[in-house]
């Protein structure tokens, strides 16, 4: 508390700050997704409201282009534990064993999941990821080699322009590859190794540009999908000034009183 000079009365200036500095810290802890939590074939609008019940007061998300799945295993061409008669997923990975989490909604022609922020900035995310093959991309041969353009791939772009990092398919058994031991698929049959590119793994901690409200999970040929996102947010830096301002205003107000 900072006494007023002559006067034995004292303006509550630091509680305000202290309001101000929880309202930073609220919004300044990890939050993560658990998609899992999701039942199969759930909506845009039933994730972004699982999203913003998660949220801090004064956050919210847009979600477009995405579904929730437990089932996709890229036209059998995902490879598994056994000899091809099992795909692994992410299905298999969640952490909350419900087997879910979300992909683009190839069924609406969408080839990205976008999340678009309101009330709060992201300083940094982590997610598992998967990169699903389809039937018309089964070899690198097919459907491009590494370095080709239409190499299946997980692409993540920052408020629409900003590329933050881009993950590309290998064939499984290859070096990069989730599990080098995972080499059949259902597709492929117990005594072929599965040539379709593809990938299953976590992105680590990305840092993120600052500012950024608009995150893209883009994909081609068909499907990507997303689970466990863990997101950092910071709050917007109008959002503050406008706390500082009220905050200031009321503290000057207080003072004239006294």
């Amino acid at each position: 508390m900072l006494p007023l000079r002559g006067s034995s009365r004292v303006i509550p200036i630091v509680g305000g700050l202290a309001f101000l500095g929880a309202v930073a810290s609220a919004q300044a802890g990890s939050i993560t997704f658990d998609f899992g939590f999701l039942t199969n074939g759930a909506s845009d609008a039933q994730i972004q409201t699982f999203m913003n019940t998660l949220l801090p007061g004064g956050g919210s998300v847009t979600v477009t282009g995405a579904v929730a799945s437990n089932s996709y295993n890229a036209d059998g061409h995902v490879t598994g534990p056994g000899t091809g008669s099992s795909s692994f997923s992410l299905a298999q990975l969640d952490p909350a064993v419900h087997g879910t989490f979300i992909e683009n909604d190839t069924g609406h022609s969408s080839n990205e999941i976008k999340m678009v922020f309101s009330g709060l900035a992201i300083s940094s995310i982590s997610f598992d990821f998967e990169i699903f093959p389809d039937n018309t991309c089964t070899s690198l041969s097919n459907c491009g080699g590494s370095s080709h353009s239409n190499l299946p791939d997980l692409t993540i772009i920052s408020n629409g322009s900003h590329q933050v990092i881009e993950y590309g398919g290998v064939a499984p058994g290859q070096a990069g590859s989730y599990n080098t031991a995972y080499i059949h698929s259902p597709a492929s049959g117990q005594f072929s190794n599965e040539l379709a590119p593809q990938l299953l793994g976590s992105s680590g901690a990305l840092s993120l540009p600052a500012g950024t409200t608009q995150l893209e999970f883009q994909d081609w040929p068909a499907t990507i999908a997303v689970n466990h996102l863990i997101i950092n947010p910071v709050p917007e830096p109008a959002t503050m000034t406008l706390l500082a301002s009220s905050l200031l205003g009321f503290g000057l107000a207080r003072r004239r009183r006294a």
